[in-house]
């Protein structure tokens, strides 16, 4: 129906974004956006990442619809075509960093690795994460915990990834880091929005959910939320 998503929207936001009506909006994105992604876009990006971002940009078109809306109203279509936009944007980018960053060929002695299951922008931030001392491996591990929806909100991934046995702080860093909000951008929409990953990971804030996700300061997430309370927002949201 072409009311559906508007109904909803409407329920949702009226509900101020509550688990169960938030859950039931989530459940039909990935009926009607997610597992509808073109094939070409899954293979440009990688099945988990392309999945990832288009559920991080549904989400964030459907609170802003909820807000304001066009004339001519909404329906899966319109959702979907603003979703593919956006991810087609995230290939061109992806084939512009290619082009200025060729890939070095291996010596033909050394055994090639299996291309990583993650998207660039997913494995960039596993890149990221080692830096800190989180190796490789959990890393992927965890982000495919954290990809593991629907629902895609922060309080559920948080939750996913405390059944993996991380502490609730890691698990929160972890969860900022691909599901942000729109005044704060978690590292995976800026990637995927042709941001340079220099400037990303530069940024303060994405340092210090690095630092949290990957268990090195544990007391952090406490001093931020004192000023900041991001930790309830993010238990909530």
């Amino acid at each position: 129906m072409d009311d559906e998503l508007e109904e909803l929207i409407n329920a949702a936001a009226k509900a101020g974004w509550a688990k169960e009506p938030s859950r039931r909006l989530a459940d039909a994105i990935e009926q009607h956006i997610v597992v509808p992604l073109p094939f070409w876009l899954r293979s440009s990006l990688g099945r988990d990442e392309a999945a990832q971002l288009a559920r991080v940009i549904a989400w964030e078109r459907c609170h802003e619809l909820a807000v304001k809306r066009p004339a001519a109203g909404v329906s899966w279509g319109y959702l979907a075509n603003l979703v593919r936009w956006r991810l087609i944007d995230a290939v061109r980018a992806e084939v512009l960093r290619r082009h200025r960053h060729p890939a070095t060929p291996e010596p033909p002695d050394v055994q090639s690795e299996e291309p990583s299951p993650l998207g660039p922008h997913l494995e960039r931030i596993v890149t990221e994460l080692e830096r800190y001392g989180l190796s490789p491996a959990v890393s992927r591990e965890l982000l495919r915990t954290a990809a593991d929806g629907p629902p895609f909100y922060r309080s559920t991934i948080i939750a996913r990834l405390r059944l993996s046995g991380i502490t609730e702080n890691q698990a929160v860093a972890l969860a900022w880091l691909v599901r942000g909000s729109p005044s704060r951008p978690s590292a995976l929409a800026r990637l995927a929005a042709g941001e340079p990953a220099g400037q990303v990971f530069a940024d303060r804030t994405i340092r210090n959910w690095l630092k949290a996700a990957s268990g090195g300061d544990l007391l952090f997430f406490g001093q931020w939320t004192s000023e900041n309370r991001w930790l309830d927002l993010a238990r909530s949201a």
